[in-house]
């Protein structure tokens, strides 16, 4: 590529190809499961060196791959471009507007710490060192995704590098096809440099586990199953199964134990819901609830945040049956290589439609299933990735049918994206990519293909 001497000169930024010192260590995405070797890693600081990224990739005919967290690696982009867009990581809170600008390369403990002095929260997930960007474009389940929908719902605006090279601004009155294609549709469509994001107003929570000896995972289960039922929006919550490690960072009540765990936050003060399900399940191993700002719950998740391997697979549910729950007890009991399982609880606000049109799909979803492992290697994860999907083609009773783009696993197929969205959705995402991404160049991701 006789323009990458082309591209090194002009940038303020630096690119890195095979052979240069810090190569090896910037293609290595968060997971590490996604071995890569692109043929240039470029460090952008500016919009700019993202622009002459993708016009380099278009020139040469290459696939690029944007790199924030490295959360979001899915396929490796061997042979082509990876822009990490971790340095465009500025943050600037409007209270006023109750709006954040958020950099690319953003994560959300950034954002929820210049939103807290006021009194406003950014929807975020389990964990704070995700980045925002690529959270909010799979659709984002937050730890209050039932009091305030999907993240994506809230996003009002975006600066997108297309596949052209060009900047545009995508917003209610520019481009909205593209905003509502990003909303939901993921890195498809362009490379998003900042994101303009509602924020909302909560000054306390209620958050924290309930912890319970494993042997007692369907009884929780089927107890937890029940409450969910009838819990009001401000709740919401995920049941996990759970083999935690005994090493020292884990306290005593809970170290090297198989367990069943109910994880909880609530919009507000009111403890009573929580009371409730305690009482209904008695006197739990541990007990971590707690009123405190959503600050201090949203960094209270119990994430690997170390990179790692991964593997996972993952499905939608339209209920939790017995028989439902007794297929999940046996998939992830002690010893299994499934660890951990996660069940969270859909529905509320995000099971409606938003007042600005998202492509975020499979609303209708009562809970979504996660299974996770991190295996040692490659044998181990191919042996544990077919006792996930063995697992999943035992559950009839409640299967969905469809996913969420963000819990899709690496290495998701052509069919496996075209699940997590309803028909006219995919379609119309098709055609939003043939518009803003003809040849596409955006491919090393959960790929949606622009239509012929």
């Amino acid at each position: 590529m006789n323009d990458i001497q082309t591209l090194r000169s002009a940038l303020p930024g630096r690119a890195f190809s095979p052979g240069d010192d810090g190569y090896d260590t910037l293609r290595r995405p968060w997971n590490l499961s996604v071995d890569q070797y692109p043929a240039l890693v470029v460090m952008a600081e500016s919009v700019d060196d993202v622009r002459a990224a993708v016009q380099l990739a278009r020139r040469q005919g290459l696939g690029l791959a944007v790199q924030s967290s490295g959360h979001g690696a899915v396929h490796p982009c061997d042979g082509g471009i990876v822009v990490n867009v971790s340095r465009l990581d500025g943050v600037r809170v409007d209270p006023d507007a109750g709006v954040a600008r958020v950099g690319a390369g953003a994560r959300w403990r950034a954002v929820l710490e210049a939103a807290d002095p006021h009194g406003l929260i950014g929807l975020s997930g389990t964990a704070t060192n995700v980045g925002v960007a690529g959270y909010t474009l799979g659709g984002g389940l937050g730890i209050l995704m039932r009091r305030f929908g999907f993240a994506a719902d809230s996003l009002i605006g975006a600066d997108v590098v297309t596949a052209d090279g060009e900047t545009l601004r995508a917003d209610g009155a520019n481009h909205p096809d593209l905003l509502w294609a990003l909303k939901g549709g993921s890195g498809n469509f362009g490379v998003v440099t900042s994101l303009d994001v509602r924020l909302h107003p909560v000054r306390k929570v209620v958050n924290g586990m309930l912890a319970y000896p494993g042997e007692r995972a369907a009884e929780v289960l089927s107890s937890w199953a029940e409450w969910t039922r009838q819990v009001p929006d401000d709740v919401t919550s995920a049941a996990m199964l759970v083999t935690v490690p005994p090493v020292p960072a884990v306290p005593e009540p809970i170290r090297g134990q198989h367990l069943v765990i109910v994880r909880s936050t609530v919009a507000g003060a009111d403890t009573t819901q929580v009371d409730q399900l305690r009482d209904k399940l008695g006197a739990p191993l541990m007990d971590t609830t707690t009123t405190s700002g959503y600050l201090q719950a949203a960094m209270s998740g119990m994430e690997p945040e170390d990179p790692s391997t991964a593997a996972g697979r993952s499905t939608l549910l339209t209920g939790l049956s017995a028989g439902t729950i007794a297929r999940i007890t046996e998939a992830a009991g002690p010893g299994s290589p499934i660890n951990p399982l996660e069940i969270r609880h859909l529905g509320g606000a995000a099971a409606h439609a938003p007042d600005q049109p998202s492509a975020v799909s499979h609303r209708d979803a009562a809970y979504v299933l996660a299974m996770h492992a991190a295996p040692a290697d490659a044998a181990e994860a191919d042996a544990t990735v077919r006792t996930m999907e063995g697992a999943l083609s035992s559950i009839t009773d409640d299967a969905h049918g469809g996913t969420f783009i963000n819990f899709l696993h690496h290495g998701s197929t052509a069919a496996e994206v075209r699940s997590a969205y309803d028909a006219a959705t995919y379609r119309r995402l098709t055609e939003v990519k043939r518009t803003y991404d003809p040849h596409n160049t955006f491919r090393f991701n959960h790929n949606i293909e622009p239509a012929e």
